[in-house]
């Protein structure tokens, strides 16, 4: 929801846009969405496996309230900032001149979560919209050539930066200190925590002056072998609620994205606010969140080995590390701000739109 708040507080300034809320009442930050004093039609959907079956029930009367509320207001362009389960059974009743914009974030499900029935959930709403906007080049790549999309059809707005840790520049010269290393996120195996792992060994091996800090819920038995004998890590396996992720940025040098695939992400959507540099894997679209020597590095390939020497590099070279904490803020602040991301996006708006009425809206 966080990415909807975002863009929606900067497109309602657009004086040529009226825009409604759609949100669950049980997201996250829904007191914050509708703070912004939208019009909307909300859901109660669920918490729990009870109250997602008793959702489920009531979902065809859903849909038909929230069609409903579409046409009353004269609504023209549906977007999903989100793909998630219900949407497939809510398009089936899509009437034919409203508009379905999708935000793509990821053009198959992670592994982990690639179940049957959710890729052919994820394959049907994407032959169902009438544009998509892809988070990045990668994802606008894997739509067209695997699901076949029409390439005129899918707009590239990249992910803006999530101000949870927004801070001044924090690399500094080297002290005594060991830098601090973060790996944040869900502990699934396309994270790539246990390749992470063993290019810290690697590091620590040579003399190092590192520390590593592990954030994020997750199976961490599966990494308890690689784990013993390894100094210097703090790990915190829960989910981090959203007031607390400003305050697993604190003090990090570096943070870490060593997947084994991934569209995007939004740890590195987090540090480039808080002018942290990256290491990533050159997978999916994370060269194109981190720029090579400017905001990042971005290793050679996925190996162990190839991550410590990235990691290697902005360890050992303070001025490397501080110019590309200052460029990770710089690119946050100028191309990934959300009134730049919005700017992209109003046009858009407008004209899919148009191609099926004669005004914005």
């Amino acid at each position: 929801m966080r990415y909807t708040y975002e863009l929606v507080r900067e497109l309602q300034k657009d004086p040529g846009l009226r825009l409604h809320l759609s949100l669950s009442k049980q997201g996250d930050i829904f007191p914050d969405l509708d703070g912004l004093g939208l019009p909307g039609f909300h859901i109660d959907t669920y918490n729990s496996i009870p109250t997602a079956l008793l959702s489920l029930a009531r979902l065809p009367l859903i849909r038909a309230q929230f069609w409903k509320y579409v046409r009353e207001h004269d609504i023209s362009v549906v977007v999903c900032t989100m793909s998630h389960l219900w949407d497939v059974p809510v398009l089936w009743r899509k009437p034919k001149d409203v508009v379905y914009l999708l935000v793509l974030h990821d053009a198959l499900p992670h592994a982990g979560d690639d179940v049957a029935i959710r890729k052919r959930m994820l394959d049907s709403e994407i032959a169902s919209s009438d544009g998509i906007i892809a988070l990045t080049e990668n994802t606008r790549k894997l739509v067209t050539e695997m699901s076949g999309y029409p390439r005129d059809r899918v707009w590239v707005i990249p992910l803006g930066v999530f101000p949870y840790a927004v801070r001044g520049v924090s690399a500094q010269a080297r002290t005594d200190a060991p830098l601090q290393l973060l790996f944040f996120g869900r502990l699934l195996p396309y994270k790539g925590l246990d390749l992470l792992l063993e290019a810290y060994r690697l590091l620590k091996g040579e003399g190092k002056n590192i520390a590593l800090r592990i954030a994020g819920p997750g199976d961490i038995v599966q990494y308890r072998a690689q784990l013993d004998g390894l100094a210097d890590v703090s790990i915190d396996n829960r989910w981090i609620p959203e007031e607390e992720v400003g305050a697993v940025f604190e003090d990090i040098d570096i943070v870490v994205a060593p997947y084994r695939g991934a569209s995007q992400s939004g740890v590195l959507a987090t540090s480039g606010a808080a002018g942290i540099p990256a290491v990533v894997t050159p997978v999916g679209g994370l060269a194109e969140q981190v720029l090579h020597e400017q905001t990042g590095i971005v290793a050679a390939d996925t190996s162990p080995a190839a991550i410590a020497a990235a990691l290697g590099r902005l360890i050992d070279d303070d001025e490397l590390r501080s110019r590309c904490a200052e460029g990770a803020k710089r690119h946050a602040t100028e191309v990934l701000a959300w009134s730049a991301i919005a700017a992209q996006f109003s046009p858009i708006l407008k004209t899919i739109s148009s191609r099926r009425r004669a005004g914005p809206t």
